[in-house]
């Protein structure tokens, strides 16, 4: 997830480099057609969206980052990939096999990890409210700085729900019954959190949609998406007793969760089936939690407008920037 410096990094980089280097691929692509269908995706985000780049870039000469050691990777690529989760994310379930008419821009997951931090930092929740505009404010930014290029179609998903991942379940263990969701377990201050800067980030979505009406700016509810399956976890696949622990990790407390031990360092251990839980290293989910999520994207009704898939049906070519 990104963080403030990874935002204002994301900011200057994008600006000089990155954005010059999208200019050259946005218009080497075919423009939109009538269907609304796409040739290509481009995706900027965090650790939710990245691939593998920041493994690349990261200085593995000393200590490699947890995400580049065994059991990342496990479930589909049977090796680590830089991917923070068990197997594939999000971006890889959308249109990767699908030959689409023009671009689609997945802008994100983005401002995780600025709650992130300030939460890890000790901060009120009332201070980190006031940090919401903000971070809509550098997602609005990069949306019309892309649009200015000659994006046409952007995907711009909201924050999940934090209130049901082992890391903030553990750190804000409480005694008091009310604090927690009586259906799902999750911490119910800490998804209120969510959605409010999902409901801020709507509104900044709808006044640039307004501002440039030839653009298409969708709105992927990730945090919905998601709810349904710590809702009826076995409806989904998941065991009822591990949708709220992580797969990954210290296996130990009520959510298999132990901050300073991270996955893929001894002593921590993977679970047998990543596929009946849907968090993978108490931050990041699973590759089947992402499935279901992107499923609710592409099949609805978890994009406002809903996705244009009818001419799905040919595979498509990728290209990794690294």
């Amino acid at each position: 997830m990104a963080s403030s410096s990874s935002l204002f990094f994301y900011r200057n980089f994008s600006t000089y480099n990155c954005i010059y280097f999208l200019l050259i691929l946005i218009f080497s692509v075919s423009t939109k057609h009538a269907l609304g269908c796409y040739t290509s995706i481009f995706s900027f985000g965090d650790s939710l969206a990245d691939t593998g780049n920041l493994l690349h870039i990261s200085d593995s000469s000393i200590r490699p980052p947890h995400f580049a050691l065994p059991p990342y990777g496990e479930t589909y690529f049977h090796r680590p990939t830089g991917r923070c989760s068990d197997g594939r994310l999000i971006i890889d379930f959308i249109d990767c096999k699908q030959l689409l008419r023009s671009s689609l821009i997945l802008m994100g997951e983005i401002g995780g990890n600025d709650y992130n931090h300030a939460f890890e930092s000790g901060r009120s929740i009332q201070e980190i409210r006031s940090f919401v505009p903000l971070v809509v404010n550098v997602i609005s930014w990069a949306i019309n700085e892309l649009i200015e290029l000659g994006a046409t179609t952007l995907m711009v998903p909201g924050n999940l729900p934090t209130g049901c991942t082992p890391f903030y379940l553990t750190t804000y263990m409480s005694s008091i019954e009310e604090d927690y969701d009586c259906e799902t377990g999750c911490l119910v201050w800490l998804n209120e959190f969510a959605e409010y800067h999902n409901e801020m980030l709507r509104i900044e979505l709808n006044r640039i949609q307004e501002r440039h009406p030839h653009t298409t700016i969708i709105y992927a509810d990730y945090y919905n998406a998601a709810m349904r399956f710590y809702h009826s976890p076995s409806k989904y696949g998941f065991s009822g007793a591990r949708v709220l622990k992580a797969c990954c990790g210290a296996k130990e407390g009520l959510y298999d969760f132990n901050a300073t031990v991270e996955c893929g360092y001894p002593p921590s251990r993977p679970c047998d089936d990543p596929s009946s839980y849907a968090n993978w290293d108490g931050l990041h989910l699973t590759e089947a939690a992402y499935r279901w999520i992107s499923t609710g994207l592409l099949e609805g009704p978890y994009t406002i407008p809903p996705i244009d898939t009818s001419c799905i049906s040919s595979p498509v070519t990728t290209v990794s920037l690294k």
